[in-house]
């Protein structure tokens, strides 16, 4: 049977930051975070806010898009003294126009988020919350606020991760799922709803092939009832309720084939072609050597 466990490894190496993507992305976060502060302290009436990274970046489970490129969320929190009747897109507002000439490339207004663009590169997510005590964060969208906690799924996480991950193979699997997905031609669920579930059912091994494709099998056990994957963190909602019906059959589809051919990789004598069925199924990061 082929062992394709060392090219899992390189896989892993080849979808994620490398040390000077992480020091242009801190030193930009940084960049953007004193702008902000700047534009709060002299234009506005509230307070100045704190910042926390969370997503992917803090779960260490990012991976580079097929262009090389990623997202990177940057929540601004606004912890004390927060007038509650103020309206949640003038809020918003006020950060896309502390960061607006940030970049050549400027921003977008998005639904919960102000996008700060680097072309090529990466792109700086900006959601903003206000938090009051003993109460969860309000996330700010283009219409209301809406109780929403990335710091509870973040800790939640590290709590499944330090309970079932003993050499870092759970977050290795996420990323492999991620990418899977972004490699299908149709939508797929989020990069949040895999790392729920890969968490969920995570099935370990000495090697990454086999561990990739006993937990593959675990999902797709664990949706016989149908698709969904609730947030376990505030606002517990279904994190894959974005997809219609038809989308979600495609993403079974799409698993059935996954586990059936990463089941034929794992039964092959020759190693040429186990890595090239990993390699069409995860992409041209992929090692075929």
């Amino acid at each position: 049977m082929a062992n394709t466990h060392n090219q899992f490894l390189k896989f892993e190496q080849n979808i994620s930051l490398t040390p000077s993507k992480k020091a242009k992305l801190i030193a930009s976060r940084t960049a953007l975070q004193d702008r902000i502060l700047r534009y709060f302290r002299i234009y506005t009436d509230l307070p100045t806010p704190k910042f926390y990274i969370q997503g992917s970046y803090k779960m260490k489970t990012m991976v580079l898009d097929k262009e090389g490129t990623y997202d990177v969320d940057l929540g601004v929190y606004f912890l004390n003294n927060f007038p509650l009747n103020y309206v949640a897109y003038t809020v918003q507002n006020h950060i896309a126009n502390a960061v607006r000439m940030h970049t050549t490339e400027g921003v977008e207004h998005r639904d919960k988020c102000i996008r700060v663009i680097y072309r090529g590169d990466f792109d700086i997510d900006l959601p903003v919350y206000y938090k009051m005590p003993y109460d969860n964060p309000h996330l700010a969208t283009k219409t209301s606020w809406q109780k929403s906690d990335p710091k509870e799924l973040c800790d939640w996480f590290e709590k499944q991760r330090k309970l079932k991950d003993v050499n870092g193979q759970m977050l290795r699997l996420i990323k492999y799922f991620k990418v899977w997905a972004n490699n299908r031609t149709r939508k797929m669920p989020s990069g949040i709803a895999f790392t729920v579930w890969v968490a969920e059912n995570f099935k370990t091994n000495s090697r990454d092939d086999i561990a990739f494709y006993e937990t593959a099998r675990a999902i797709k056990s664990s949706l016989s009832w149908g698709v969904s994957c609730r947030n376990p963190a505030t606002p517990f909602d279904d994190l894959t309720s974005k997809l219609d019906s038809i989308q979600k059959r495609n993403f079974i589809d799409s698993l059935d084939n996954l586990i059936t051919e990463a089941e034929i990789a794992l039964k092959q004598e020759s190693q040429e072609k186990a890595l090239s069925i990993w390699n069409k199924h995860l992409g041209n990061k992929f090692p075929t050597i």
